[in-house]
Formats: C-alpha cells, structure tokens, sequence
C-alpha cells in the first residue's frame, strides 16, 4: 500500500492538470480507476514477497486479466 501512496502522491498533480479536475479527492478516485489495475498488477507479481503462494498473484501472473473479469461495467 506505501508503493501505491507513493506513485500516487509523486503523479498526483499531473493527472489532476492532464484531466482537468478541481480537488484533491477527485484527483486520486480518477488516478485509482485509471491506473489502480496496473499499480496492484505490479505489486502482486513484482514486489510482494507472499506472491508464490497468493491465488490473486498467480491469476495476475498468468493471465495479467484479474480485474477485467471484476471491474464493474459502466
């Protein structure tokens, strides 16, 4: 999570200018659906060291198509 909080805080000014977006909160629920996905897909194949045995890092690793099958459609 202080992976994601940091990327987050380090892009957080450019995506709330490149959206066009007001406030802070704004900013980081359009960054988090935005690139949420490719932020846990990262962490859970790349930097958590409990990922050999995870269910979520194993269908990350091998279909990289976790959150397409639970993202809600608009």
């Amino acid at each position: 999570m202080r992976t994601q909080i940091e990327i987050i805080h380090r892009h957080l000014d450019e995506h709330k200018y490149l959206r066009q977006l007001e406030g802070r909160e704004e900013a980081v629920a359009s960054f988090v659906e935005d690139y949420g996905w490719l932020i846990r897909e990262l962490y859970c194949t790349r930097i958590c060291q409990e990922s050999a045995g995870c269910p979520i890092a194993a269908e990350l690793s091998s279909s990289g198509d976790l959150l397409s099958k639970r993202v809600k459609k608009k």
